[in-house]
């Protein structure tokens, strides 16, 4: 009895020995660590938020507020923000819900425009690169946002996509794929004779990264970055 017990425990060693070394040479041959990190972050999807988005798009949809005098329109990046601090004695409305894209934008747009904001700064990107939104669709579903604001008095502005750090944030969202986004924001802005916003040279360190002052976790700002974000805004 004994020794089956010791058979049964020199294969399991046996077999355990074979897992690590497969293992090793998996990691070591796809990067190091690096590519253990990429793999653990998992495919996003607008689906798996959408009982937030919902829920939010339904509060927007209850508010009775018009004429308001900002509006700010995005992902989780706008949602954070604590923008109403920053303009008192003005009626700012943040209208970010985190996790959304174009597509979502676009899907509740009108409740914005039927608000009639003064002024109205887009923000809306970074996971359409993340979803993996073909640059063509990206641009027309900017360009129906936009279009939505025909025959009112708002001001739109389309503001840059922000860059990312990819040391903290891993390598899901590239800043070659946000400049090029990027680039299709501005021209969309200079067809459509808007202000344009270029926050993303604003937040970028020597090393063409979201600089780690303005960020804990890679993709989202911290307070400092709201300053700055902010300053821009009140310097237009």
């Amino acid at each position: 009895m004994l020794e089956k017990v010791y058979i049964i425990l020199i294969i399991s060693l046996l077999f355990n020995v074979l897992l690590l070394g497969t293992g090793s040479y998996v990691v070591k041959n796809n990067g190091g660590f690096e590519y253990i990190k990429t793999k653990r972050q998992s495919t996003p999807s607008p689906k798996k938020d959408y009982a937030y988005y919902l829920t939010k798009k339904s509060i927007f949809e209850q508010s009775s507020l018009s004429n308001v005098d900002k509006v700010f329109i995005g992902d989780s990046i706008s949602d954070y923000g604590e923008f109403q601090e920053y303009f008192p004695g003005e009626v700012v409305l943040n209208r970010g819900i985190r996790n959304d894209w174009t597509e979502g934008v676009l899907n509740r747009i009108q409740e914005i425009v039927d608000r009639n904001p003064k002024e109205a700064y887009l923000m809306i990107g970074v996971n359409d690169i993340r979803y993996g939104t073909e640059a063509d669709v990206f641009k027309s579903n900017v360009e129906k946002i936009v279009d939505s604001f025909e025959g009112k008095d708002t001001r739109l502005a389309i503001q840059s996509i922000l860059p990312v750090n990819n040391g903290i944030f891993g390598n899901e969202v590239t800043n070659v794929k946000v400049k090029r986004f990027n680039s299709i924001l501005q021209q969309i802005a200079e067809d459509k004779g808007i202000k344009y916003f270029d926050l993303y040279s604003s937040f970028i360190d020597k090393n063409g990264q979201l600089d780690k002052q303005f960020t804990v976790d890679g993709l989202h700002l911290n307070g400092k970055g709201y300053e700055v974000w902010v300053d821009r805004i009140r310097s237009k």
